[in-house]
């Protein structure tokens, strides 16, 4: 048997896993109703590079979970981020 094979089939179900898990959260299933972002997601919404996000999480400035290595933002968090760096003209 391939290993890589096998490898790509658990990273298969792995990513699959974590799409469900996503889901589930965002329809209210899984814990609290706050909707979830990944990387992805956020990127669109705030217009803004994987870089800079990167540096908004390793700063702390945007609070996130980590299920893998799939990083997730909840609303609640994304809305603090928000209000903290809202400006005022």
């Amino acid at each position: 048997m391939d290993i890589y094979a096998e490898i790509a089939g658990i990273k298969k179900v792995q990513e699959e896993t974590l799409a469900m898990l996503k889901d589930l959260h965002n329809r209210g299933a899984v814990g609290n109703k706050d909707k979830v972002y990944d990387l992805t997601d956020l990127e669109g919404l705030l217009h803004i590079s994987r870089r800079t996000l990167f540096k908004h999480l390793s700063s702390g400035i945007l609070g996130h979970s980590k299920i893998g290595k799939k990083i997730y933002v909840s609303d609640k968090e994304l809305q603090q981020f928000l209000v903290s760096n809202k400006q005022v003209n």
